[in-house]
């Protein structure tokens, strides 16, 4: 008897029965413990849900225009009504970090591309003891 063979509904290709196509992503982890506590140990992640910080996230983005404020490479786009930055690279930078007395006001946002992201990061833990 041989073993039964499925089509993978995203590409097409022949999978065996009981595998995974290798087109889709593993499902992800289950949360642990730590992830529970997430919230409890930084606490400003509950604002970025707000109108308030969307808000000043899409002025920030506005601002330069979907552009790098380090580099200038276009790292977000305008769907006519929002600023996204899904698939683009860029991410809404805290200025002066949260932790460290920074607010979410749009005069310390700014859009940076994932890797002058990185760069900045990098910067502020050499500095930081």
């Amino acid at each position: 008897m041989s073993r039964m063979r499925t089509y993978c509904p995203h590409c097409g290709r022949i999978v065996p029965a009981g595998q995974r196509c290798p087109c889709r992503p593993r499902p992800k982890r289950k949360p642990t413990k730590a992830d529970k506590t997430r919230a409890e140990r930084e606490p400003w992640r509950r604002n970025y849900s707000s109108a308030e910080y969307q808000a000043a996230r899409q002025q920030a983005i506005s601002r330069t225009k979907g552009r790098c404020t380090d580099c200038g490479k276009v790292c977000a786009w305008h769907d006519g009504k929002r600023w996204r930055t899904a698939g683009m690279g860029g991410e809404v930078d805290h200025i002066v970090p949260l932790c460290k007395g920074g607010t979410n006001d749009p005069a310390n946002l700014a859009l940076r591309c994932k890797s002058c992201h990185g760069l900045k990061d990098a910067r502020l833990r050499r500095k930081t003891p």
